[in-house]
């Protein structure tokens, strides 16, 4: 919306959440820390009217100008494929007035293979619609990189594939408006595969590098993925505390669900998530032998840095583990009030980073700028010594010259010896 808004295209938005409908009037991004992302300020835009949300739905069904339909509705309900949403939207969709022209509908959520013409086109036409005369068809999955700046709808090459050649020619069009690069292909199938595709690729990758420090653990797994990656077509990923979010957990969900012919190979897609699921259990089981008391801070409630989003945030069967083998757990996100964590993850928070001379563990899951940018006088004043401090995204790696002069145990998943019950 924001995009096209500051393109000159009026939009609305409708949502069933009032508050971000409040906020969005408001002229306010109801996700913290977004407008870092996004680089400018929407309250112009929704002063102007250029911007307006609401949580009545008839205001757009009813209004014959309204044409084109963005639909980025979630299609996961916990940890699962679900399309419940998008049946939701599409019964919505087909009591749109439409006269003398057809509307364009663009999907961006993450599709598993087929929901758009079994969930979206079916549900049309079983109330009378006609696809494409009242309704044109595409698929352009959003690619979007919140953490990154650089990488948004303007820059990031968009995938479109339509339901006909006249749905793809027009979701070009209007995409265009606001995407510098357009990669159209051959029908609304297909762009709808990519994005699972892209991030079972990704998942694939994270598990072999998971796979790799769980069965070479005396070795430095990260300098031998360093390494290896200066191959021109080696892709590095690192290995971590588990995978989080609405995309790389359920991608490989997706591609079996959607999957035509139900052969072996589905189960080299499913040992994908097993085995970055599993991590999560056997980092815990790490800890737990290592720890020489019972209490243990988890820095990071989100999946994501500098972000409120804890969508299968690995820190949620984490903190769940370790409380399974009888340890205090307490997390500590930036974002997220005491009673939201509460609430979320079933534990209580902390002060940061005054009470990490409390803990017997600490675990550092996500790169949030507030830790990274903790100054290491602080650090190591606030951590005592023979503390384990596990570093899932090497957020202190450049610190642990000095962890060890103090004698705090760092290690950083994938190190050599990261996995030792041992304190160094």
């Amino acid at each position: 919306m924001a995009y096209y808004a500051r393109r000159g295209v009026r939009c609305v938005g409708y949502d069933i959440s009032k508050d971000v409908v409040e906020s969005i009037n408001a002229g306010k991004i109801p996700f913290v820390n977004l407008e870092h992302w996004l680089g400018f300020s929407i309250e112009p835009l929704a002063n102007n009217g250029l911007i307006h949300a609401t949580s009545h739905v008839r205001e757009i069904l009813e209004d014959q100008d309204t044409r084109v339909h963005f639909v980025a509705v979630p299609t996961e309900k916990n940890g699962e494929p679900w399309d419940g949403a998008l049946l939701d939207v599409s019964k919505k969709l087909s009591a749109k007035k439409v006269r003398g022209h057809s509307d364009l509908i663009i999907v961006e959520s993450t599709l598993a293979p087929g929901q758009s013409d079994d969930i979206l086109i079916g549900t049309l036409r079983r109330s009378g619609r006609k696809v494409p005369e009242d309704f044109l068809v595409a698929v352009a999955p959003r690619r979007d990189w919140f953490d990154n700046p650089g990488l948004n709808v303007d820059t990031i090459p968009r995938v479109v594939g339509g339901v006909n050649e006249e749905s793809r020619r027009e979701a070009i069009d209007v995409l265009g408006v606001i995407c510098s690069k357009i990669v159209p292909v051959s029908n609304n199938r297909v762009a709808e595969l990519v994005k699972s595709t892209e991030n079972s690729f990704r998942a694939l990758n994270i598990a072999f590098a998971n796979a790799l420090s769980r069965s070479y653990p005396n070795v430095d797994v990260n300098e031998l993925i360093s390494a290896a990656a200066t191959k021109w077509n080696y892709v590095a990923h690192y290995p971590g505390i588990g995978t989080g979010g609405y995309c790389i957990p359920l991608a490989p969900k997706y591609l079996v669900e959607g999957a035509t012919n139900k052969g072996d190979q589905l189960d080299f897609l499913a040992m994908i998530n097993t085995i970055n699921e599993s991590q999560t259990s056997f980092v815990s089981d790490i800890v737990a032998k290592a720890l020489p008391g019972s209490k243990v801070g988890i820095l990071g409630l989100s999946y994501k840095g500098n972000l409120k989003v804890h969508v299968l945030s690995p820190s949620l069967p984490l903190a769940k583990r370790l409380q399974q083998k009888k340890k205090e757990v307490l997390i500590h996100d930036p974002f997220y009030s005491a009673d939201e964590v509460k609430q979320i993850a079933g534990v209580k928070t902390f002060s940061y980073p005054e009470d990490l001379n409390t803990f017997d563990a600490i675990i550092v899951a996500v790169r949030h700028s507030e830790y990274t940018e903790t100054p290491v006088p602080i650090l190591t004043k606030s951590i005592r010594r023979g503390v384990l401090v596990l570093d899932a995204e090497g957020a202190w790696d450049s610190y642990r010259h000095f962890f060890k002069k103090k004698g705090i145990d760092y290690r950083r998943i994938g190190d050599a010896g990261w996995a030792s019950p041992n304190l160094n």
